[in-house]
């Protein structure tokens, strides 16, 4: 009998959720997570796993993808969770921290946080491989606020133990209660870079690869950081395993009869499984780019291979596109073109007193210097005329973003860089103003429209009244805009008498009386 190798064939459902979280609202953004992310969901593609994937999440959508992990999780053999973001320790607990997070007190991770072990109870449901990989460690101002409040809270990571649930592996970027980098801007931090350049590596098991990344990560930051696992996996999981036909057991009689089988009779060529190392899936990558030939495209490498071999490439067509593509706002863009503000130019100026007096900055200038730097994600406080304490922290804040000497002061070239990378949130600020100042004046508008209709109505009021008075006494009107007795706030509402009118008016509204009646009976008669 043949031994069947189909079985064998078909490769294993294997499912991962990927976050990367960069754009907090309370704090500082981060500058990597986002493209770090990208980057493990575009290599776990390729390795054929159903990736469930989510970036810039707030609480509600952070639970949401969790669920669908979960649900797709069923019949799945492998598990993976990916991560990278803010992450905080309280006790024997880790947190993620969604973008919108704001935390005052212990309490707020409850509700504002999502834990470690919530994710970890989905996974566990099953008899599967799991793996969690957290790049969460970063320098963390979420665990400076709370750490007033409460001892429980910790630098980095709390160790997770993997010794009561076999078939699962832990990794963080570095030691727990350590910090971790967050890397080059527009690059990857050094625990994900590290990741990326092995994660594909054919034939090796998932505790070579952590090994191999501990080693790249230690070297790369001066060992100053050193990626920590703790795992239970029995025997080896492989992320990038080559397709293998069943083998039989050599010992086995039956297999000796189907081998002899075999020889005797020629099985039909079968193309063999192709399997890539990582240069050749990074030639792959370059080829679909090129074909596609567009912005989007060309990200695309970069975020799988910031340092491929077509990064220089990559990088020189995706500039000459934008280039290209009419931008947005002209007058930004051009200073965009000659400012000269990039990340190497800014790392060589460092602000002090002296550069921002040379800046003659005035009042509007230093409001609008504040109103880009909430706008970007940072926290100057009370707009104010001149620079004091809780600017020059959302300054300080802002120079740590772009790696630039953290000093407080601004430099004209810092500023330039400031607005650059405000101006699409500060416009829509202002155009957000514009619009409320608009209406504002409309309401204004209408109100005034009203006012002018009620003072029609008294001076028609007054009007009559005026008339009716020269008649009595047989004057011309002559018209008068000097208010009289007689009228109310409405205009006016017939003739008010006082104790001190003259017998003439008396008469004369005798005599109107008269007429009044006369003409009212002669309508009755009439009508008969």
């Amino acid at each position: 009998m043949l031994a069947s190798t189909a079985g064998a064939a078909v490769p294993e459902r294997r499912v991962a959720l990927v976050i990367g979280n960069s754009a907090y609202t309370a704090v500082p953004p981060l500058a990597n997570p986002m493209r770090d992310a990208k980057g493990v969901s575009a290599a776990l593609k390729r390795l054929g796993f159903e990736v469930v994937e989510g970036y810039d999440l707030k609480m509600d959508d952070m639970t949401n993808v969790v669920r669908q992990f979960a649900q797709k999780l069923d019949g799945a053999k492998a598990g993976l969770v990916y991560y990278a973001g803010h992450g905080i320790a309280v006790g024997d607990e880790n947190y993620l921290i969604p973008v919108d997070a704001s935390l005052r007190s212990e309490a707020d991770l409850d509700f504002r946080a999502v834990n470690v072990q919530l994710v970890l109870r989905q996974m566990q449901r099953d008899e599967r491989v799991n793996i969690v990989i957290l790049d969460a460690c970063r320098d963390n101002p979420f665990a400076a606020q709370l750490a007033a409040k409460s001892r429980a809270v910790t630098r980095g990571l709390t160790p997770i133990e993997t010794q009561s649930a076999s078939g699962i592996l832990i990794a963080f970027a570095t030691d727990p209660r350590a910090t971790a980098l967050d890397g080059e801007r527009d690059g990857h931090s050094p625990f994900t870079d590290a990741l990326l350049k092995h994660i594909e590596t054919p034939e090796v098991s998932i505790t070579t690869v952590m090994d191999r990344v501990r080693a790249d990560v230690w070297e790369a930051t001066g060992k100053k950081q050193k990626p920590w696992t703790n795992s239970s996996i029995i025997g080896e999981f492989k992320l990038n395993p080559t397709l293998k036909l069943a083998s039989a057991d050599p010992t086995d009689a039956s297999a000796t009869a189907a081998k002899a089988i075999n020889a005797a009779v020629p099985a039909p060529a079968m193309p063999a499984a192709p399997v890539f190392d990582r240069s050749q899936v990074d030639i792959k990558t370059w080829e679909a780019a090129e074909r596609g030939n567009s912005t989007a495209d060309y990200r695309a490498y970069l975020d799988a291979f910031p340092s491929g071999q077509f990064a220089t490439f990559a990088r020189n067509r995706l500039a000459s596109l934008e280039a290209a593509t009419p931008p947005a706002n002209a007058a930004s863009a051009a200073a965009a073109a000659t400012s000269g503000a990039t990340d190497e130019a800014l790392k060589q100026e460092t602000g002090t007193a002296q550069t921002e007096t040379a800046m003659k900055l005035d009042a509007k200038g230093r409001r609008e210097l504040q109103t880009r730097l909430r706008v970007a994600g940072f926290q100057p406080g009370k707009l104010a005329a001149d620079f004091g304490p809780s600017q020059r922290k959302a300054i300080q804040s802002w120079q740590k973003s772009r790696s630039i000497p953290e000093t407080g002061f601004l430099t004209a070239l810092q500023a330039t860089a400031l607005r650059q990378q405000s101006e699409p949130a500060y416009q829509r600020l202002l155009a957000d103003e514009a619009k409320a100042a608009a209406e504002k004046k409309s309401k204004t508008a209408d109100r005034g429209k009203a006012g002018k209709a009620t003072r029609s109505v008294n001076d028609t009021g007054e009007e009559m009244y005026q008339r009716d008075l020269a008649r009595e006494r047989g004057v011309a009107y002559q018209g008068s805009t000097t208010p009289r007795r007689g009228t109310t706030s409405t205009g006016y509402q017939g003739r008010v008498r006082t104790p001190g009118d003259t017998g003439g008016d008396s008469a004369g509204a005798a005599a109107f009386g008269s007429i009044l009646g006369g003409a009212i009976m002669g309508g009755i008669l009439r009508g008969r």
